[in-house]
């Protein structure tokens, strides 16, 4: 007997992911739409880092308009962490399927809900029907 998991990891909705962009490809990305050299905007998002990192020790959030904030947070177990709270603005944008410009595998199971998977999985495994 199949389970959900097994049923949506084949038949439902996936991005199909590009590699990783390195941080030097969106440096010289930036620097086209600016003024400013690739190396100004590798140093810049090294000192952003060191930045983020060196007011969260100190217990102080930081937020960038756009992206989101970062607030340091503590664990039971008394590890601290850096938590990223998207920005609501790009998270919106992204959010709705229709904005999004790469390729999404398997499309046609968008919105299909838990009866409708099963159908499907059921009508392409008839000796392995999901059970949930």
């Amino acid at each position: 007997m199949a389970n959900l998991i097994e049923a949506l990891r084949q038949l439902g909705p996936k991005l199909k992911l590009n590699r990783t962009l390195p941080e030097e490809d969106l440096a010289d990305w930036i620097a086209m739409r600016t003024s400013l050299k690739p190396s100004e905007v590798s140093m810049m998002i090294q000192e952003l880092r060191t930045g983020i990192l060196y007011f969260n020790q100190r217990g102080t959030p930081v937020k960038l308009t756009g992206l989101g904030k970062f607030s340091p947070s503590i664990r039971r177990d008394g590890k601290v962490r850096i938590n990223l709270r998207l920005d609501h603005t790009l998270r919106k944008k992204i959010f709705r399927l229709e904005n999004f410009k790469g390729e999404v595998a398997n499309r046609s199971a968008v919105g299909l809900d838990n009866d409708d998977l099963k159908a499907q999985w059921d009508a392409e495994h008839p000796d392995d029907p999901l059970e949930f």
